[in-house]
């Protein structure tokens, strides 16, 4: 971990060496590729970064289908995240959690879109970040329109899930 730990100072150091002003992301990703690691879950990551010195360089982004596989519920980590203040964006996507392993489909389910953009309205936005979908269509086609299809389909179900979790 100290040398993850001064590689990460590395990056940020570099970043403000050359006056970028992006925000840098780090994203819990359990199993992948060892089963524990710094940044097995949401908790973890920002356990690390306190501990590196780095709370006030780096933001999360916070996949769900990755909170799945580290056992816990789809909007799990985005909560902790928003609460600690450490959320920068979200991955879009979901899986299957049976499986054990990252799917990256796009998401279908309207209970855990409405859940995860509640905490997104209750931080008020996710500036500078936001939300990122590069998920599959996992589907038998890749036909341009069905891979367009695909993402207006994810993209939508996410403003359906903005749209409850308003009314909330």
């Amino acid at each position: 971990l100290d040398h993850l730990g001064a590689y990460m100072r590395m990056v940020r150091d570099y970043k403000n060496k050359v006056g970028c002003t992006a925000q840098l992301l780090i994203e819990p990703k359990p199993r992948e590729p060892t089963k524990h690691q710094y940044d097995y879950d949401a908790q973890t990551t920002i356990s690390f970064l306190l501990a590196n010195g780095l709370e006030k360089d780096f933001k999360l982004n916070i996949e769900p289908n990755h909170t799945t596989l580290a056992g816990h519920v789809h909007e799990h980590d985005v909560l902790v995240a928003s609460k600690l203040g450490f959320l920068g964006s979200i991955d879009c996507n979901t899986g299957d959690p049976l499986l054990g392993w990252d799917t990256d489909q796009f998401n279908s389910d309207l209970k855990k879109t409405t859940a995860i953009m509640k905490v997104v309205v209750e931080q008020g936005g996710l500036a500078p970040g936001g939300l990122m979908f590069d998920c599959k269509v996992r589907r038998e086609s890749t036909a341009d329109e069905d891979l367009f299809i695909g993402h207006v389909a994810g993209m939508d179900d996410f403003a359906r899930g903005l749209r409850a979790a308003v009314r909330i």
